[in-house]
């Protein structure tokens, strides 16, 4: 049985991410296809524009055998928290073979040894990424012109034009995480094809970008119905065309100035001591937002504000939503597996993780206190201890559930505030089940 991860937001789910699968499936050979998901907010630090059950089914109409969240501190941290976790809960599943993901150059030799440069971290790597920080650069354009330095001369320049791609930096960053997990699990980039990452245009002749895709929802009135209907039709698999169009048409969907104001609300309650708590958050940051917080009008607009010469936008959106959903820290280690959706024909897959998974299944929240208190009290095997999650030695499992739940939560009141629906706890909800 050869087992094919995954880690993906799918905000939403489109025609790229549906080749990649197929991909997986017919030239790679795997036999199932695991995706390691960000749930209801995702890293660039807002809501995802649809639930993570909508997208959990879209995965699974296109093509996946099983869909598992990513927890929320995880989902919504920096590139490099956010590939350890997703490689930390594939590799905690006993059965992932190969991960595959999407990069602009496509060659994973070239991506492990950029990785393997920054697990080694060698002496005159670190004294010069201090220099080019003291001299105030950001981190990611202060490590980039690091690297260009170690490398010998004639690869440099072809490092340089990697390492500019957002898609081969999240691509190292797995490779980092497999070397440090000493995981089994082999990289496989494969080249991504269509729409630059941050393209904000949409073309009928190549794959989209997700980016492109919520700013024509965002352009798109929800009645228009022949504008989305093309949208759908031209930029989504068939088998999640109704599911895209019926929540866009429904208002079943959120943005990112949509909570504008919890987030107002927050603000009126921080400091600079209870600011730089959060996830992401520096005391010049935390200055910043309470200097600005008068001038808040939209998080679009704020975020903006914020914006500075060493202080990227992403990270001033994490730093945000962390503080709107107090998150604190990401775990060391993933300590579950939430499933939010699977395939009836891959119930042998589910049997090969129960088998030889080091970290619990939940499949129902309700019962999660209990297989996690059970998980916690049995003793490890010889053969896994090495990797095997020890709940007993961490109070991690629990705080990081709850934690998840309640952006869960929060996002769905979010929702059915906005679309007029009733509202249904976490705990109710029923996961995706073709």
């Amino acid at each position: 049985m050869k087992t094919a991860g995954i880690i993906a937001e799918y905000n939403p789910f489109h025609t790229g991410h549906k080749y990649q699968i197929d991909h997986v499936k017919g030239t790679l050979g795997a036999d199932y296809v695991v995706i390691a998901m960000s749930g209801d907010f995702v890293q660039r630090g807002t809501p995802a524009l649809l639930s993570k059950y909508v997208r959990a089914e879209m995965a699974l109409r296109a093509g996946a055998d099983l869909v598992l969240e990513l927890p929320v501190s995880c989902a919504t941290a920096s590139a490099e928290l956010f590939a350890r976790s997703g490689v930390q809960l594939l590799d905690g599943l006993g059965v992932v073979d190969t991960l595959c993901f999407g990069s602009e150059c496509g060659d994973t030799e070239i991506l492990m040894k950029l990785a393997g440069i920054l697990v080694e971290e060698p002496e005159e790597f670190k004294s010069a990424l201090r220099r080019n920080l003291k001299e105030g650069m950001t981190f990611p354009k202060a490590r980039s012109l690091v690297l260009g330095e170690v490398l010998p001369g004639n690869e440099s320049e072809k490092y340089q034009q990697v390492l500019s791609s957002p898609n081969n930096i999240l691509g190292i960053e797995y490779c980092k995480a497999i070397l440090r997990e000493n995981s089994s699990i082999v990289p496989t980039a494969i080249k991504r094809e269509g729409n630059d990452y941050h393209e904000n245009s949409l073309f009928t002749d190549s794959f989209p970008s997700a980016s492109a895709i919520r700013n024509a929802v965002i352009q798109s009135a929800a009645s228009n119905t022949a504008s989305l209907a093309d949208l759908a039709r031209n930029f989504l698999p068939a088998s999640c065309q109704e599911l895209f169009y019926d929540a866009i048409c429904k208002n079943a969907f959120l943005l990112e100035n949509d909570l504008d104001s919890l987030y107002r609300y927050c603000l009126l309650q921080e400091n600079e001591t209870s600011l730089c708590t959060y996830l992401d958050m520096s005391h010049s940051l935390a200055r910043r937002i309470l200097a600005c917080q008068d001038q808040y009008e939209t998080f679009s607009q704020f975020a903006d504000l914020l914006k500075t010469r060493d202080i990227t936008r992403t990270r001033i959106q994490r730093a945000l939503l962390h503080m709107l959903l107090h998150i604190q820290k990401a775990p060391e280690q993933i300590p579950y597996a939430r499933v939010l959706g699977f395939r009836k024909s891959s119930s042998a897959l589910l049997g090969e993780i129960k088998k030889r998974g080091h970290i619990p299944l939940l499949t129902k929240l309700a019962n999660a206190k209990e297989i996690l208190a059970a998980a916690s009290d049995e003793p490890a095997l010889a053969d896994r201890e090495p990797v095997r999650i020890r709940l007993s030695q961490s109070s991690s499992a629990l705080p990081l559930l709850d934690e998840t739940t309640f952006a869960s939560n929060l996002y769905e009141s979010m929702l059915a505030q906005k679309n007029g629906t009733s509202y249904v706890h976490e705990y109710k909800q029923q996961i995706i089940i073709l």
